[in-house]
């Protein structure tokens, strides 16, 4: 992706200023020093408080508190802007992420220890959504999610389908589902996000590389025509399934699905604890998007949650201390039994019996990146993919990604 400097980064966001700084917690005291975890989970926020809490009680010198920020992002961009970088900082590993690394204002973790525990295909990810200078590794990946098939497994087992391995096998079990009266998928796409998770996991299959092929797209190189084949699957799945799809939102299709409406829940892993809430009974699985041939197949994968700090930290060595405690393996573990999520380390694996068909594809580094992850704010592909899934008309969609992609760009080249 193109490079954003950090003056042009806080030049951008100096418009942010009215919103006002957050009161950070980083700096000396007459107790040694205090430490600002800034995070955005809300449902972690026990957990973190707990880790916390004990990391305090060993450390004789350093106290961490956390801040949570439902909208860290925004919240960040106004920090920075007033020169108030947090000492400790979680964040989505999503463009957003990107584009700030990309700014220069990320410390570069290449050049400590904290990556040499991290799955291969993990660690890759986050760089690829970009970086301050080539070879630089801006965050540390505390989780990630899987993005593929969500199934319930009653379900299955009632018509003796097995997960599909080819992208054939899945139409003709999805053919067995409707002919057995069964929807075979369950969609919710009132929310305009909601086909993005498909776009993803399709095209991470159809893409060897997918950050590479964004970065040829950005630099003019390819269009959207490249990805016809990815769009055409998508067709074919989207017309399959639930009627009232464009009547139900994202939490209905959580609750539908797991009221045992349809056979297959095309959405990451995130969406099973709140499946679970609607039903905590449902037996369910995953198994990764399948390709043509099963060993193109890939699981798409996202850094739920990143770790990062200021490049030129106040308390480096302070900050990095506690980076490496949220970092050891029982924290990791612990999170990632309560979120749901897949832990990055090597050697360690998710014991959750719905995560299971996704292992195999971490363990063996089969990852992919996020295709939407690699999309400029400025293109609003969730509205115009949700227009394609309500027409179906490919080539208006390619015609649309091209030229809103082509001003983005145009604009981004000019103010970089």
């Amino acid at each position: 992706m193109a490079t954003t400097t950090r003056r042009g980064f806080l030049a951008g966001m100096a418009g942010l200023g009215t919103l006002g700084a957050l009161a950070g917690c980083g700096g000396s005291t007459s107790g040694g020093t205090s430490l600002e975890y800034f995070q955005f989970k809300s449902e972690a926020i026990d957990l973190f408080n707990s880790i916390c809490e004990e990391y305090n009680a060993q450390s004789n010198n350093v106290r961490v508190r956390q801040n949570f920020q439902a909208d860290n992002v925004t919240a960040l961009r106004v920090r920075l802007v007033k020169n108030s970088m947090p000492d400790i900082v979680s964040i989505n590993g999503d463009y957003n992420f990107g584009s700030i690394a990309r700014s220069g204002v990320f410390y570069d973790f290449a050049k400590t220890d904290l990556l040499d525990k991290v799955q291969e295909g993990v660690g890759a990810i986050l760089p690829s959504l970009g970086a301050g200078a080539d070879g630089e590794v801006n965050g540390l990946p505390l989780s990630t999610n899987g993005s593929g098939m969500i199934y319930n497994k009653d379900i299955f087992d009632d018509f003796g389908i097995q997960p599909p391995k080819t992208w054939d096998d899945l139409i003709a079990a999805a053919e067995e589902f409707t002919a057995g009266g069964v929807d075979p998928f369950y969609w919710g796409f009132r929310d305009n996000w909601t086909g993005a998770p498909m776009f993803s996991s399709i095209s991470g299959n159809f893409l060897p590389d997918v950050a590479e092929w964004y970065q040829k797209r950005l630099e003019g190189d390819t269009t959207f025509e490249d990805l016809r084949p990815v769009l055409e699957k998508m067709n074919q799945i989207a017309k399959m399934g639930n009627r009232n799809k464009y009547e139900v939102d994202y939490n209905g299709g959580n609750q539908g699905f797991a009221q045992g409406k349809a056979a297959i829940y095309v959405h990451g892993t995130y969406a099973i604890p709140a499946i679970r809430s609607y039903n905590p009974d449902i037996n369910l699985g995953t198994f990764a998007t399948p390709a043509d041939d099963p060993a193109d197949t890939r699981v798409v994968s996202g850094v739920d949650v990143a770790l990062t700090m200021g490049v030129e930290p106040e308390h480096e060595e302070e900050a990095l201390d506690f980076m490496r405690y949220l970092m050891k393996e029982e924290n990791v573990l612990a999170y990632c039994k309560e979120q749901v999520a897949f832990p990055t380390l090597k050697g360690t694996e998710t014991d959750d019996p719905a995560l299971q068909g996704l292992q195999e594809y971490f363990a063996n580094d089969l990852i992919a990146t996020y295709s939407d992850h690699n999309f400029p704010q400025g293109v609003n592909l969730n509205n115009y993919m949700q227009q394609f899934l309500i027409d179906h008309d490919i080539d208006a969609f390619i015609k649309t990604l091209d030229t809103q992609w082509d001003k983005v760009a145009k604009r981004m080249a000019a103010t970089a």
